[in-house]
């Protein structure tokens, strides 16, 4: 396959309209994940509050009901993550094709040689290239400080669940220990 002018011309016209397609596409599903964070972070505190009122056995099992069922996250999220993923990797793929067919075209021109100033080529290149780059690099780079902050949340909360369920033990294991121990025998 030979690189032509027609061809450079439809794939630098065509990439950025697959291109806009998959970051529009991209910050839909950023939307979709912001308010699902939200909700997980809700779980993530009702549980530290379950576990940290936890007084008996049955309220220790209630608070351990609520911290399985937040750390099931990824349940939810699955679905988006992969489609952002590909889409991410589908608008990288476009601003490559893109960039390729602008720089064919900036370096070859017309075959009449009657091309424009390979300054103001290179130009239109490098501000189209750039473009193209921090368009698509600006959502990928925001959802990704979006999920560190939820992984270090995630992070934290596990650990005080932790350090929370170790002190519940600690309360609730000697009165259980206790009880049985001052019942009467049964004749």
């Amino acid at each position: 396959m030979r690189m032509t002018e027609s061809f450079a011309s439809t794939a630098a016209s065509v990439a950025p309209v697959l291109w806009a397609i998959g970051t529009i596409e991209m910050q839909q599903i950023r939307k979709h994940v912001i308010p699902w964070i939200e909700e997980q972070r809700r779980q993530y505190s009702e549980a530290v509050v379950a576990m940290s009122e936890a007084s008996d056995e049955e309220s220790w099992d209630h608070a351990r009901g609520r911290w399985a069922l937040a750390q099931r996250w990824w349940l939810g999220a699955l679905p988006q993550f992969s489609l952002y993923f590909l889409w991410a990797y589908l608008s990288v793929t476009m601003v490559g094709c893109a960039v390729t067919a602008l720089r064919w075209l900036a370096e070859t021109g017309d075959a009449s040689g009657g091309g424009a100033d390979p300054g103001k080529a290179q130009f239109i290149y490098w501000t189209l290239a750039i473009a193209f780059v921090f368009i698509t690099l600006l959502p990928m780079w925001i959802l990704w400080i979006d999920l560190e902050r939820w992984r270090k949340y995630v992070k934290g909360s596990g650990k005080a669940l932790v350090h929370l369920e170790a002190q519940v033990r600690a309360r609730v294991e000697p009165r259980a220990t206790d009880s049985v121990a001052e019942e009467p025998p049964r004749s």
